[in-house]
């Protein structure tokens, strides 16, 4: 079963995905006292921290939640595909602050930027996250790494800002690419028209809806 949280004030959406001894944390943008309480109140430890991509307003909560797990004992891998890597670590100011004055949005990143750790594990196209049934699809567009969660058997995909109900993610950023996402949109279509679609803002949707409606 899939939970959503939508957190912060463009109401990014955070995923928490029980899997096998715990679950997978996706996109904490925001919130974290309240992330924290959510996993709490299910006693459900978090095993993997998954981002789509790397913009602020889908990671901002990860220092202060990084900093609560190391208070139990809890070292939580930070997984992101290479590409976005330079949203993390020592480059994650500079390129963070790049894409906010690119989309004339330098308030949020100077409300919300903290140091972000570098990434634990590195995401490649295909590949199934360790001890879960999600398959990471790269989908860029939105940024070079854009990636998507896809659990065939249990049919649904986290979406990102790639594809949302009823619109796409943006392209007028410093990594973004217009043609790159029409491209990755044909590949998402091509899935089964009944999977389910959990954006990073807004509902959820299908790819049938979303197929015949873009």
């Amino acid at each position: 079963m899939v939970e959503r949280l939508s957190v912060g004030p463009i109401g990014e959406n955070a995923y928490v995905l029980p899997c096998k001894g715990g679950c997978v944390l996706v996109d904490p943008g925001d919130e974290a006292a309240r992330i924290l309480s959510f996993l709490e109140a299910r006693a459900c430890t978090p095993l993997f921290l998954v981002v789509t991509h790397g913009h602020l307003d889908h990671t901002a909560a990860i220092p202060e939640l990084r900093a609560a797990w190391a208070l139990r004992g809890l070292d939580v891998p930070l997984a992101v595909h290479p590409d976005d890597a330079d949203y993390f670590g020592p480059r994650g100011e500079k390129t963070n602050r790049e894409l906010f004055t690119a989309i004339r949005a330098l308030g949020y990143f100077n409300s919300y930027w903290r140091p972000l750790p570098p990434p634990d594990l590195l995401l490649q196209d295909g590949e199934l996250l360790a001890g879960t049934s999600l398959r990471v699809l790269h989908t860029p567009g939105h940024t070079r790494g854009s990636i998507c969660l896809y659990d065939e058997h249990a049919g649904f995909l986290i979406s990102g800002d790639t594809l949302f109900r009823d619109g796409v993610g943006r392209t007028d950023g410093p990594d973004s690419d217009a043609a790159a996402l029409a491209a990755s949109l044909e590949r998402l279509f091509a899935l089964p028209a009944a999977t389910h679609v959990f954006p990073g803002h807004g509902e959820p949707t299908t790819i049938d809806r979303e197929r015949g409606s873009l």
